[in-house]
């Protein structure tokens, strides 16, 4: 099993290491903009606890999580000091800050994070397509302003690759997982977010706009939504309602497999383990947990 440990990088320099995990949890989501680590490490000094500028969680030599502390805490039982924490990936602070609202012309990925990005530690993809404007409106964070830019350019969502890069194309690598022990695997259905049709108003104040999904009828749901007129898109009506729909399509129908280890895989990449329903799909969600037994990857692929 690769080498896992915690590091904080200091304030000013330097860097702490902690090998000795007592538990550790990393979660990361196709649609949620940064990565959550939650951990308890066994301390064998003192550390001073406002020191503490970045959280890192390494696997090997891969960075997997990088980001401020947004919580820790000491325990002193039986002479023993464990250190809690939890850590939200840098990459939150693009939903936490908002861009300059109005219309923006001549629009890349690149243009917006030089433009915005509220920190040069967060990376992006580089030569993604240029689309003639984006609307973006009032009280948007700059996360929403992307995904607004991405599905007019890519008709899909952004997604954070890596540790704290945000990425519009889909991944082209294939990881295989055949080769390890496969703990857990099947499939999950998860309607609680379907919805059945949604409208929106046009100039003229009335609802002239719509659309709808069919993946509620089978189940006898109905869930309809109605939407004030969203400038941002006024010009690709469909395209924004399609985003909606879909978006609350999210893991409707996916596949899950639970193995031991870790073989490098991302978000979006596709996965090959043969004979089993996650072969071929891309990963929407991973969560990689380190307790006294070892370690274990849970993925959900739709």
């Amino acid at each position: 099993m690769a080498k896992i440990y915690i590091r904080f990088e200091l304030i000013g320099s330097g860097n702490l290491d902690y090998r000795n995990i007592v538990s550790a949890r990393l979660v990361k989501d196709r649609y949620t903009p940064y990565s959550e680590l939650r951990a308890s490490v066994l301390l064998n000094n003192s550390i001073n606890l406002n020191n503490i500028r970045r959280v890192a969680l390494y696997i090997g030599s891969k960075r997997m999580h990088y980001g401020p502390a947004d919580y820790i805490r000491t325990r002193v039982r039986g002479g023993k000091t464990v250190l809690e924490l939890i850590s939200r990936g840098i990459t939150l602070m693009l939903g936490q800050n908002e861009p300059e609202p109005g219309v923006w012309s001549k629009v890349s990925l690149t243009n917006i994070m030089k433009s915005y990005s509220p920190s040069s530690e967060i990376t992006y993809e580089s030569g993604t397509d240029t689309v003639n404007y984006v609307n973006i409106k009032e009280k948007s964070t700059l996360w929403e302003a992307i995904g607004v830019y991405a599905v007019k350019a890519y008709g899909r969502r952004a997604y954070i690759r890596g540790d704290r890069q945000v990425n519009v194309s889909l991944s082209i690598l294939s990881v295989n997982i055949g080769t390890q022990r496969i703990i857990e695997y099947g499939k999950q259905l998860d309607t609680r977010s379907l919805l059945s049709k949604i409208y929106m108003k046009n100039v003229d104040g009335e609802y002239g706009y719509s659309f709808s999904s069919g993946k509620t009828i089978p189940h006898g749901i109905t869930r309809e939504k109605y939407y004030g007129l969203d400038k941002q898109w006024l010009n690709n009506v469909v395209v924004g309602l399609k985003d909606r729909i879909e978006f609350a399509e999210r893991e409707y129908l996916v596949e899950h497999i639970t193995y031991e280890g870790y073989c490098g895989e991302d978000i979006t990449d596709k996965i090959i383990c043969n004979g089993y329903g996650v072969n071929g799909k891309r990963v929407s969600r991973m969560e990689i947990t380190v307790n006294s037994k070892g370690m274990q990857t849970k993925l959900l692929c739709e």
